[in-house]
């Protein structure tokens, strides 16, 4: 049987390659030519399925990483919208103004790490799109990018950078469609949340905008206003983003930056504290295994945040994980540097949050206070920054959550009201207005440190506990002394 069944293949094979070598010469190149893509084709789906099972992480570290991401964003929140009861209902306050501090939006790698494989990659850096929705967006946003005008807010002259992206592929840190996308749904959001705030006539008069230098920040700025206002209000108006060179927004309100000479001596000292020193040796077999990913030495690296975020921007943008001459990034990587960074992130200011948010909380309760006072007063206020904008202000406020890293496109928001109920005194005037506080949608004022005992159901701030927080009890006049007092600890 078996010698028959030899045989009879033998005999299949010299049929087929009988009738191969009737063929003509052009179709043997064609017939070789499809068994050469098949092969091919194989191979590759057989290297793509290794690289797709890199994915399979657990579900509350795929959960972290998709919250960061934020995209689709579906911006939701108790904005503009007080939750209190019928005796203290929203319409016995009047919402007086909004003071916003972002994170820019979706982006490409903050770093470019040498011998990592992100160049193979497109984080989609262009207007290039499928959407008919995205386009129209994008079209139009392009239309109204030469009406923004940039100016230095120290030296106070213009600036020249482009609102739109140009070339096919990604710098290092550039914002991405992604990035534009969120901020439009972002600034949408916010229009409709505070639809009794915001008009048309808002511009010139009420509407204060600051970012730092980077052009993601800048753009992401940009894309905030254009979901925030109408195209025609833009164009007719046009704006102004005031570009700081600081990431905390130091300045006061005529470019003067509030100096601390010993700020660097403080963050050294807090970084050399025996927790600090502990938990960071707790990095160091991840970081050699990156290492050893990567072929080059441990002290070549760059810091876990950044190495953590190659690895959450190839999963943001549906790419495999991060991959070296030594091999590719493991799943039980993923999580350890998830977990890594967002304490480093925390950590690495939480010895200097005080020092450096004190002053662009000043000029927040200034404006408060000369809202009060019914002198001239933005109503909307905008800061364009980082993640390393938002982490120290909220650790500052002691509403931030260590375990997470702030999300792309996060906002923390500062509402003032004013109540309508007490009268109208020079004496009284702080004692009308009230101050709330939102992380991304969420009311958060009752989780600060220093407003439990005069809060006012649950969410509302008396204006006066935040002046007396930033001043040490002194008043409004303390405010300084006390910024000037945490720079000599």
């Amino acid at each position: 049987m078996i010698p028959l069944t030899i045989i009879n293949l033998k005999r299949r094979m010299n049929y087929w390659r009988y009738r191969f070598q009737r063929l003509d010469q052009l179709w043997r190149i064609i017939i070789v030519g499809l068994l050469m893509l098949f092969v091919w084709i194989w191979v590759w789906k057989s290297s793509r399925s290794e690289n797709v099972a890199s994915y399979i992480i657990s579900k509350p570290v795929q959960q972290l990483i998709t919250k960061y991401c934020n995209y689709p964003m579906h911006a939701v929140g108790l904005e503009g919208s007080l939750s209190m009861d019928e005796q203290l209902n929203q319409k016995l306050f009047h919402l007086e103004m909004i003071q916003v501090v972002i994170r820019h939006g979706d982006r490409s790698p903050a770093m470019s790490i040498p011998n990592i494989d992100t160049k193979k990659y497109d984080f989609g850096c262009t207007f290039e799109t499928r959407n008919p929705q995205h386009r129209q967006l994008f079209e139009d946003f392009r239309q109204v990018s030469s009406s923004f005008q940039l100016r230095d807010f120290v030296k106070g002259g213009k600036l020249s950078s482009s609102l739109v992206p140009s070339g096919k592929r990604c710098e290092t840190g550039q914002l991405s469609q992604k990035g534009f996308l969120q901020n439009f749904e972002l600034g949408r959001h916010m229009r409709a949340a505070y639809m009794d705030l915001i008009d048309d006539e808002m511009i010139s008069r009420s509407l204060r905008v600051r970012s730092t230098g980077k052009s993601r920040c800048i753009q992401s700025a940009a894309a905030f206003l254009f979901g925030l206002l109408t195209k025609d209000t833009i164009i007719g108006e046009g704006l102004t983003i005031n570009v700081s060179s600081d990431i905390w927004f130091r300045e006061d309100d005529r470019g003067i930056l509030y100096k601390c000479p010993t700020l660097m001596d403080r963050w050294v000292k807090y970084k050399q504290r025996k927790d600090y020193v502990a938990h960071a040796l707790k990095m160091e077999p991840f970081m050699q295994k990156y290492a050893q990913i990567l072929r080059t030495s441990r002290s070549a690296l760059p810091s876990v945040v950044f190495l953590t975020d190659a690895i959450l921007t190839r999963y943001c943008h549906n790419h495999p994980l991060p991959c070296g001459p030594g091999g590719c990034v493991s799943q039980e990587m993923v999580a350890e540097g998830i977990d890594f960074a967002s304490w480093a992130l925390a950590e690495n200011y939480t010895g200097i949050a005080d020092v450096v948010t004190h002053p662009m909380l000043i000029h927040m309760a200034r404006r408060m206070i000369e809202k009060a006072q019914q002198k001239s007063s933005p109503k909307f206020v905008l800061y364009s920054g980082h993640d390393s904008t938002l982490t120290p202000l909220m650790l500052n406020l002691g509403v931030h959550s260590r375990e997470e890293w702030s999300p792309y496109a996060s906002r923390v928001i500062f509402e003032l009201w004013r109540d309508q109920r007490t009268d109208n005194t020079k004496a009284r005037y702080l004692e009308r207005y009230y101050f709330r506080v939102l992380v991304n949608g969420k009311v958060v004022t009752s989780k600060m440190k220093f407003c439990s005992d005069a809060l006012l159901k649950g969410e509302l701030c008396p204006v006066t506990e935040l002046i007396s927080w930033l001043s040490s009890g002194t008043g409004i006049a303390g405010m300084v002394g006390r910024y000037n007092s945490l720079c000599s600890q």
